[in-house]
């Protein structure tokens, strides 16, 4: 007995779940027969990308009246795999140039039975570039008879040059709802029961695949019953949700040692670690969720609040993934819970509210008493800008003398001695400050006039 992904395959574009953005074009080209030379399907796996390749090769030789039928030869011989003109080839496996050239040779051959022969490259990225580059000119003039799908994962790597030939569909992730009605839907065929919950744990798992959901629901089809929560929770290893759900308001009500305790307990059932976080991130972000009014279970603690706490767990999976034990998750709760506790607190009255980029520049206060001045020496009589006490002595525009060596710190700039000035000599009865220049310039010409007298 086949998978039961294969077993379920749709047959039409109608039973094809979600990407309606996809299907509306590809059935509207197929009904007036303006389907393009080459398509590119991309998008993450386990949505549908195979699986429309093949829907759009039945419909090149559907004999029914809404092709592809499903139901015809044709479309039976193309879902078998054993249609002479329907060539699926995993570029993966056959991505050199021999590859290609044999590919090349078998374009030219006329299709046997159907209109036109279907070539569809599943993982085309994996394709060398001396492939693309032999497929190049056959992708830009190929013959009227053949028609090109690639199916891919990664688009980048695929060259600019083979995007620009093709039709490119980006395949999007399927929501948990259109996940669980698939999922219910099989169910009825095969005639099973299960619990609305049951099936939107497995859609959140599967994470937008539809074909990993659909192999986690094939494990559970060989239990008896209805299929519910706890049935699911069990088999894959996961937390209960009630215990998760304990933990997180004694984290959020600042019972550390109660929420403790819980985990303590769940580890020695022996859930792992990174499960015990992965569930409480769940149960805090559908907090957060209940906390702006969307659906989700309250919890008593303020949205920035569980925004730290989920910080924290997220940071603390990191660490889980190199070392998974008992004590990193007792530090993981203790970091979570000390995060509640820092936002829960209240701020104290007057205090600044927290601002998102630079502060504004306050302006530099102005001086009352008008612009500072740099001090000049009083003229006709009056008094002297400058003060009096040192290092200025009582006559304005020279230093007092001072005994020993003073600091050229404490002098102005005018009148600072230089770092080459000549050492003071007692003999010769020179000062150590040197005179200011107006003065030193009247010494010097009343020096030279006693010398020529």
């Amino acid at each position: 007995m086949s998978a039961l992904y294969r077993r379920f395959r749709p047959l039409t574009f109608e039973e094809v779940v979600g990407q309606e953005h996809v299907k509306e074009p590809l059935l509207k080209a197929i009904r007036e027969g303006r389907l393009a030379q080459a398509y590119l399907f991309s998008g993450p796996r386990g949505v549908g990308k195979t699986t429309t390749a093949r829907l759009l090769a039945m419909a090149v030789g559907c004999q029914g009246e809404d092709p592809p039928c499903g139901v015809c030869p044709h479309c039976q011989a193309v879902q078998r795999g054993a249609h002479p003109d329907v060539v699926e080839i995993d570029a993966a496996s056959n991505n050199s140039v021999e590859d290609v050239r044999e590919l090349r040779e078998r374009i030219h051959l006329a299709p046997l039975s159907a209109p036109r022969k279907v070539f569809i490259l599943d993982e085309a990225h994996m394709l060398s570039k001396s492939a693309f580059n032999a497929l190049l000119k056959t992708l830009e003039e190929p013959p009227p008879h053949v028609l090109f799908v690639f199916a891919t994962t990664e688009p980048e790597r695929m060259p600019p040059t083979i995007l620009s030939r093709t039709q490119h569909f980006r395949f999007r992730r399927l929501t948990e709802e259109e996940i669980a009605f698939k999922l219910r839907r099989i169910l009825e065929a095969v005639g099973r029961e299960a619990e609305e919950e049951a099936l939107l744990l497995l859609a959140r798992l599967a994470d937008g695949a539809l074909r990993d959901a659909e192999s986690l629901l094939e494990r559970f089809l060989l239990l008896e019953g209805p299929l519910t929560r706890k049935e699911v929770e069990r088999a894959l290893g996961l937390p209960p949700r009630e215990a998760l759900a304990e933990i997180a308001a004694s984290l959020a009500r600042g019972k550390t040692a109660e929420a403790l305790g819980l985990a303590r307990r769940l580890y020695g059932e022996g859930y792992a670690p990174r499960s015990l976080v992965s569930g409480l991130l769940e149960v805090f972000r559908e907090g957060l969720y209940a906390a702006f009014g969307l659906a989700g279970t309250p919890l008593p603690a303020p949205p920035q609040a569980l925004i730290a706490a989920m910080t924290a767990l997220d940071e603390a999976m990191e660490r889980l993934a190199r070392r998974s034990d008992a004590l990193s998750l007792e530090v993981a709760l203790l970091e979570a819970g000390r995060a509640l506790a820092a936002e829960a607190l209240p701020q104290p009255t007057g205090a600044p509210s927290p601002e998102v980029g630079p502060k504004p520049e306050s302006p530099r206060p102005r001086n009352p008493q008008g612009p500072r001045r740099r001090p000049t020496c009083g003229s006709g009589g009056g008094p002297s800008s400058r003060p009096s006490g040192p290092p200025y002595g009582p006559s304005c525009g020279r230093p007092a003398r001072r005994s020993g060596k003073a600091s050229s710190a404490s002098l102005s700039p005018r009148t600072r001695p230089s770092t080459t000035a000549r050492p003071w000599n007692r003999r010769r009865g020179s000062s150590p400050w040197p005179r200011p220049i107006s003065g030193w310039r009247r010494s010097s010409s009343s020096w030279r006039e006693k010398k020529k007298a």
